[in-house]
């Protein structure tokens, strides 16, 4: 990893076109580009010798570990400036180099004479050697990237990641700004209010032979609607009703008053839906069911019923005495965004 000193400015001015490199620059990015390539197939080499030995293939494992010892040797000789030892040459001359670490690399060496020879354990032995040779190699060569190889490309490239890491945390945060706006303060979008009937109290089913859908219009926010409901054979008997208001959760809604109508267009039944004494509504004992949805903050007693949906399949399930020869049901309603209300 390149450290350098970030600096806002240089974050806000520092151009987005790579620089131009001067020659020997290029040459730092060549030697760079070679070795990491050389420390990628020492990697795999590695990883195909560990495989060999696991799967017991003593001698296949051999031949490819003669190959791995010239590339560690050879790679070292490399970054220090030195001629290379072709395979199958004398690595007797090579120099160990020092090392801080307590697991010294190179130490394979001691047992590469004798490597035909080698049993599975000692075979596993300098593998580990081998690996903590590739690692000493690897912390040897970032270090030299980092510092004598170090060009204004690398410098580049961080600013580049720091940019793309910032702009990724803004993008996703604007994100999780968004849904939780969407879900904070939901807005009232075009959807349809359904009327179900059905036979009693102790007959609650509903069913879609029994229902009725009218739309709920994002355009009549905040204003009074008259829903009506024309109702089939199937519906004109019925000793209750279920009412879903909204397919959304968020939005405050007012249920003034539900009126039905016989077939002449008279009046044959009216329910204001009002707030109790106990605050509550009126005749609570009514309201047999009521899902995804709660009564809406401070109400006063005779006020009209001030709910929010909670969910997003809200429903109300009210019970009278058995209605005949209904016709028609009307609900006044108002619909407005929960969080337009003022608080009282």
């Amino acid at each position: 990893m390149v450290f350098v000193k970030l600096r806002i400015r240089d974050l806000l001015f520092l151009p987005w076109m790579a620089p131009v490199l001067t020659p020997p620059e290029l040459e730092f990015e060549k030697q760079k580009d070679s070795r990491k390539k050389a420390l990628f197939q020492i990697d795999s080499r590695l990883e195909s010798v560990e495989l060999l030995l696991t799967n017991e293939k003593w001698e296949d494992a051999k031949l490819l570990f003669r190959q791995l010892a010239y590339d560690l040797v050879n790679f070292q000789l490399l970054r220090t400036g030195q001629k290379e030892i072709p395979v199958g040459g004398n690595l007797a001359g090579f120099s160990i180099p020092e090392s801080e670490k307590k697991s010294k690399p190179f130490r394979f060496l001691e047992s590469w004479e004798r490597l035909s020879e080698l049993n599975g354990k000692e075979l596993d032995e300098i593998l580990t050697f081998a690996i903590d040779t590739y690692e000493f190699l690897l912390k040897e060569s970032k270090k030299e990237f980092n510092s004598r190889l170090t060009t204004p490309l690398d410098t580049f490239r961080w600013f580049r990641k720091v940019r793309i890491g910032i702009i990724g945390i803004v993008f996703s945060f604007s994100i999780i700004g968004y849904i939780y706006y969407q879900y904070k303060f939901p807005v009232l979008k075009d959807q349809t209010i359904k009327l179900y009937t059905f036979k009693s109290k102790e007959k609650p089913e509903t069913s879609e032979s029994r229902v009725i859908a009218l739309p709920v219009l994002k355009k009549d926010i905040g204003n009074w609607v008259d829903y009506e409901f024309p109702l089939n054979e199937s519906m004109s008997f019925f000793g209750g009703l279920r009412i879903d208001p909204l397919e959304q959760r968020g939005i405050r809604f007012v249920l003034d008053q539900i009126s039905v109508f016989d077939s002449k267009g008279k009046e044959i039944y009216s329910k204001k839906i009002v707030v109790s004494p106990n605050l509550l509504p009126e005749d609570y004992q009514d309201f047999l069911k009521i899902v995804d949805i709660k009564t809406a903050g401070k109400q006063s007693p005779g006020e009209t019923v001030e709910m929010i949906t909670t969910g997003s399949d809200p429903q109300i399930q009210l019970v009278f005495p058995t209605i005949k020869d209904a016709k028609s049901i009307k609900l006044k309603m108002k619909y407005i965004e929960a969080y337009k209300v003022k608080k009282k």
